[in-house]
């Protein structure tokens, strides 16, 4: 369960906690994020949420997914409300600025997968979380996370970054993340060894294990669209979507 929220799980698919003790996942709550996060997540024996972090100008994937429309892939975006002084905010700072904006986020999946496969088992999971948001993005997007991830199986773990008191930036603060939920290993994305010095896991006692989603075609109804929302799997996929999910080293770092 989430340290901070609580939330059940579902039964778990994990893969077996590696001897070389736990695998650690660390990213933004981002919103309905992509089939790549939960791939991450798959693989992962805790996630750390990023809520600390601060929201990104502009537009972020913290706050916007895409999702498959008639034309092509489409937008959702949260409306965040910005503060008055043009101050940077923490991800879990950030308020949601119109209510009505889940309301609008149901009918555009309603419309857009009123006729997939497995809506009438997804859009009811979905539809009583919209429905009570509430103000604050980082927790709605949390609890979506729970939703999802129980529905998939995937029990881990989840905690978030703003309650374990780790300061620094950069690397230092990953090991200090890692190290402090009792993990073993940091999996990071393939651009990972533009940005990450190995050394520096390797002087605190970790792993630094580099990892590549590459997307799965799954039918749409098209020619395959890769980098939607989760929700275009799992409205045409269900509990399938795992398959999806692998996670593997890039050749390179194999």
């Amino acid at each position: 369960m989430s340290e901070g929220l609580a939330s059940p799980l579902g039964a778990s698919t994990a893969e077996p906690i590696s001897p070389a003790g736990l695998r650690v996942a660390i990213h933004q709550p981002n919103y309905a994020p992509w089939c790549g996060f939960f791939a991450k997540l798959k693989a992962a024996d805790v996630l750390v949420l990023l809520d600390d972090a601060q929201l990104p100008r502009g537009r972020s994937y913290v706050a916007r997914t895409r999702v498959l429309g008639p034309t092509g892939p489409q937008w959702l975006t949260v409306p965040v409300a910005h503060s008055e002084s043009g101050e940077l905010r923490l991800i879990g700072e950030a308020r949601i600025a119109d209510p009505g904006w889940a309301r609008r986020h149901l009918q555009t999946l309603r419309a857009r997968y009123g006729r997939s496969p497995f809506f009438a088992e997804v859009f009811p999971l979905l539809q009583p979380l919209y429905e009570s948001a509430g103000p604050w993005l980082a927790e709605f997007n949390e609890r979506l996370l729970h939703a999802l991830s129980a529905y998939l199986g995937l029990q881990r773990r989840v905690v978030r970054a703003s309650t374990l008191g780790c300061p620094g930036r950069g690397d230092e603060r990953l090991v200090a993340l890692v190290r402090a939920v009792g993990g073993a290993t940091y999996l990071s994305g393939p651009s990972g060894p533009k940005y990450q010095a190995a050394d520096k896991f390797t002087a605190a006692g970790l792993q630094l294990a580099i990892r590549a989603y590459v997307p799965v075609p799954y039918p749409q109804g098209q020619p395959f669209v890769a980098g939607l929302s989760v929700l275009d799997a799992l409205f045409r996929c269900g509990r399938a979507t795992t398959e999806l999910l692998d996670y593997p080293a890039p050749p390179a770092a194999q």
